[in-house]
């Protein structure tokens, strides 16, 4: 009798240890997985970020470049002369672009104008 309760109280434990080791292992394997998706969201998201930096990086450089053109006397005395301002002893002399007529919008002949002035002929 003894050996029976014996066998089956390692019999049941076991089944115990069977149950939760494999329990164990799936709780594993989930956990697993979820960083494993973690991961690569972050992965991502670092790839972003890491466009985002060279985007204002080359940003930065542009404004770096104008800032130091802005620095620079003969910028300022071209974009005073662009809005009219002279030297002294110099005089301003302005040309006016020419506008050609738009040819579409001079009473252009209808169809039945041009159809008349054949049969006129």
């Amino acid at each position: 009798m003894k050996l029976r309760k014996e066998k089956k109280e390692k019999k049941s434990l076991e089944v115990f240890l069977f149950g939760f080791l494999t329990l164990l292992i799936i709780f594993l394997i989930i956990s697993n997985l979820k960083i494993e998706a973690k991961r690569k969201e972050l992965k991502k998201e670092i790839e972003e970020l890491n466009s985002k930096v060279q985007i204002l990086k080359e940003r930065n450089e542009n404004l770096k470049k104008a800032i130091s053109q802005l620095k620079n006397e003969s910028y300022w005395e071209e974009k005073a002369r662009e809005e009219g301002y002279a030297k002294e002893g110099e005089e301003v002399i302005v040309i006016k672009k020419v506008e050609e007529k738009e040819k579409g919008k001079e009473n252009p002949e209808t169809l039945w104008q041009k159809i008349i002035k054949i049969f006129q002929k």
